[in-house]
């Protein structure tokens, strides 16, 4: 089976890019049920044989979207904090690694946090195992801030992780809802916002 006209030719790591752009979009979009491999063929420029070829059903490229997503920003973010404290420092790394990681696929978030899944089904494990993946840095570096600034009680942690994931899931959002915004202007935005919120320059 051949691709249509405009991908023959076409690298495979290439094309398998270009099906994972076209799906990860559709999914974020439209949700898991109502997207098909038909829909991805169709928005990737070649054959639903082919998209099968490379990524089997559906349930599997749905997997493979999630797992290019997840690692992008996990990869981007453990990179960034090697070498730095926990702290406030700390927090402003993990905002522009997250901004640097999303802004050549900002789908990846909506993907990732916004696609509606049938409940019990292998796509929703799938997508729980991502969402812990990427929540795995952000929980670690609440506890070693947390422990180095004397903060011990295990509630207190758990709380502050809630409300770190919920500002980065705030910001994210609201900078997908303005696709103008650099991630140096959303870093600026952020310094401005925490020192509004704590009183002090940062």
């Amino acid at each position: 089976m051949t691709a249509v006209a405009g991908t023959k030719g076409m690298p495979r790591a290439e094309r398998e890019a270009l099906i994972l752009d076209a799906a990860t979009v559709l999914f974020a979009e439209r949700g898991y049920v109502a997207t098909s491999l038909s829909d991805v063929a169709a928005a990737a420029g070649i054959t639903k044989p082919l998209v099968h070829s490379y990524f089997g059903p559906k349930d599997d490229l749905f997997a493979a979207c999630l797992a290019r997503a997840s690692a992008n920003i996990v990869t981007h973010v453990e990179d960034a904090l090697v070498d730095v404290a926990p702290g406030l420092d700390a927090a402003f790394v993990v905002f522009e690694a997250l901004f640097t990681a999303l802004a050549p696929r900002p789908q990846d978030w909506s993907l990732l946090y916004d696609t509606h899944v049938p409940p019990g089904t292998t796509a929703a494990e799938k997508l729980r195992e991502h969402r812990r993946l990427v929540a795995a840095p952000a929980i670690t570096g609440v506890r070693q801030g947390a422990l180095a600034n004397g903060l011990t009680d295990a509630d207190d942690i758990t709380a502050a992780t809630e409300v770190w994931l919920s500002v980065l899931s705030a910001l994210v959002r609201w900078w997908l809802t303005h696709p103008d915004q650099t991630v140096a202007d959303m870093l600026a935005r952020c310094h401005r916002l925490f020192a509004a919120l704590t009183g002090q320059e940062l």
